[in-house]
């Protein structure tokens, strides 16, 4: 399964706060698309059980993840032709 977002986007919005841009305390709220969907989907028939998508986080807190780990595979002799 792929994730939601990638580093990159985490990259972005510090970035974005260093640079004086957006503060930490701006990404707290969820943006207004974000919140008419949440709105639309209370009282909707289509949606008995209100929204059930993901929930808000200010990925700007998040830790970043640890890089994947870098492995390289040594090539056993045996698995070269016999005359190289």
């Amino acid at each position: 399964m792929q994730k939601l977002f990638d580093i990159s986007v985490i990259k972005t919005l510090k970035d974005g706060i260093t640079k004086g841009r957006w503060s930490l305390e701006d990404l707290d709220e969820p943006p207004p698309g974000w919140k008419e969907v949440v709105n639309n989907c209370k009282g909707n028939p289509a949606f008995p059980q209100g929204y059930k998508g993901v929930k808000y986080q200010n990925l700007a807190r998040v830790e970043e993840p640890k890089p994947p780990e870098e492995k390289v595979e040594l090539t056993n002799p045996k698995d070269l032709p016999p005359d190289f």
